[in-house]
């Protein structure tokens, strides 16, 4: 290995260990490491878990559906959009599940104290979450996808309580907001790639340019393949219904 991959190993492992989200391990499995190149050509290090994600129970977390959105937010007039930062390192990970994250490098064997974003339940794990801290707010005047937090209300005077309110739950559980890029009291958002307006949800332009741009083809299968992918946007195409019926007899 690289004297460059070397230090790049050793500087994660310093920066971890201080966070002190990595300790030393003493399983006797380990997973192997990697270095997976960024765009900018610089290298990422990363811990290869493809063999324990393939061993993992799968979490099926259902997320909520976009007509559900639009249902809770109707009537509002104002909207604030909150990240949450560094989210997923907040949650310590249960001891008998930190053996299984154990990693091995040229400096020592290490496993992690942490949720990690690498293993397949991490995010069902983070919405479960999230959605318990703020229980209370959720589908009354708050929606929650991971670490974004869309809050709605219809008077001014009561967003800004609804907003405080949803601060002080996060800020019970140390969790911190991204200060850059927090939105309040706004007209419109971008959420989920949905464009939401008030009493209006739109999808993002450049996300229905695959069915704008989408070849003409007289298979039936990909005609099939069409209408499938066309059911996703049904809630914003005014009498859906009346124009896919006539692809829907073809098939």
């Amino acid at each position: 290995m690289s004297s460059y991959k070397l230090q790049k190993i050793k500087k994660y492992l310093e920066k971890n260990l201080k966070k002190k989200f990595i300790t030393l391990s003493k399983a006797f499995f380990a997973s192997s490491i990697l270095f997976v190149k960024k765009k900018d050509d610089s290298l990422c290090f990363c811990v290869n878990y493809w063999k324990l994600n393939a061993l993992i129970k799968k979490d099926r977390y259902s997320i909520f559906l976009i007509n559900e959105v639009l249902t809770q937010i109707q009537d509002s007039k104002y909207l604030t959009w909150l990240n949450i930062i560094v989210a997923f390192n907040k949650l310590c990970m249960s001891s008998e599940s930190k053996n299984l994250t154990t990693f091995v490098t040229f400096f020592d064997v290490y496993k992690y104290k942490v949720m990690l974003f690498k293993l397949i339940n991490e995010l069902a794990f983070f919405q479960h979450y999230i959605n318990n801290v703020l229980f209370d707010c959720l589908h009354k005047f708050c929606q929650i996808y991971l670490n974004d937090i869309l809050i709605y209300s219809k008077i001014l005077k009561e967003h800004r309580t609804h907003v405080k309110e949803v601060l002080n739950k996060l800020h019970e559980v140390d969790l911190q907001i991204d200060i850059d890029k927090y939105k309040f009291k706004i007209q419109k958002i971008l959420f989920l790639e949905l464009l939401i307006f008030i009493n209006d949800l739109r999808m993002n332009s450049w996300k229905v340019d695959v069915i704008r741009n989408w070849k003409v083809s007289w298979l039936l299968i990909h005609v099939q393949i069409f209408i499938d992918f066309c059911n996703f946007y049904q809630w914003f195409i005014k009498n859906f219904s009346k124009i896919i019926q006539f692809m829907i007899k073809l098939t």
